[in-house]
């Protein structure tokens, strides 16, 4: 009797062939070149490049440093812009404020010497009620014992460097009810030529 064995045979397996790869056929020289290709700057250029990277990263710290530095002073004169420009506008407004005074200054009229002109030169039997100061014009208004000393003071005003054009405006006798006697009322309107 003859036994037949049904079973496939057992065939050797060939490694050479593995997944449809054929290990004959590869290149033992081209395979260990792309290893050192793959691996070799893992260990040589890596580490020059990591020297380099650890320099570069601590310049970049030392930039950013300075420009957080810059950004905060960036800032402060931002403020000080700010300031600079408060402090032009209130330059701006002593400067109308000053322009002001000093209009006011020369437009300043202080009639002391005036004053002091009239009353020097005024009579004994005249006397001042009213004085009014309008502008460059004057007008005085008083009474006096006698027409003669209201003409003496226009000539006074008439005579000083201080008026000009003095002229009687109306005069009017009364009689003064304290002591009945006769007085005469006068107004006196001139213009000022100075006041200094």
């Amino acid at each position: 009797m003859i036994k037949i064995n049904l079973s496939a045979a057992q065939k050797q397996v060939d490694i050479s062939n593995l997944g449809g790869f054929d290990f004959t056929k590869l290149k033992f020289k081209a395979v260990i070149l792309a290893c050192v290709v793959i691996y070799l700057p893992d260990f040589l250029i890596y580490p020059m490049w990591e020297d380099d990277f650890t320099f570069r990263s601590q310049e970049l710290t030392t930039l950013q440093a300075q420009s957080n530095s810059l950004k905060r002073k960036v800032s402060q004169s931002s403020v000080l812009e700010k300031q600079i420009r408060e402090l032009k506008i209130q330059e701006e407004n002593l400067g109308k404020k000053l322009t002001a005074v000093k209009q006011a200054i020369s437009q300043k009229r202080n009639p002391a010497n005036l004053l002091l002109y009239i009353s020097k030169n005024m009579p004994e039997d005249l006397w001042i009620k009213e004085l009014t100061i309008i502008d460059e014009s004057m007008t005085v208004k008083g009474e006096a014992l006698s027409y003669t000393s209201v003409g003496n003071f226009v000539n006074n005003l008439r005579s000083s460097v201080f008026i000009k054009d003095a002229n009687i405006k109306s005069t009017t006798s009364n009689v003064r009810e304290t002591d009945k006697r006769r007085v005469e009322s006068f107004e006196i309107s001139f213009a000022i030529a100075r006041f200094e």
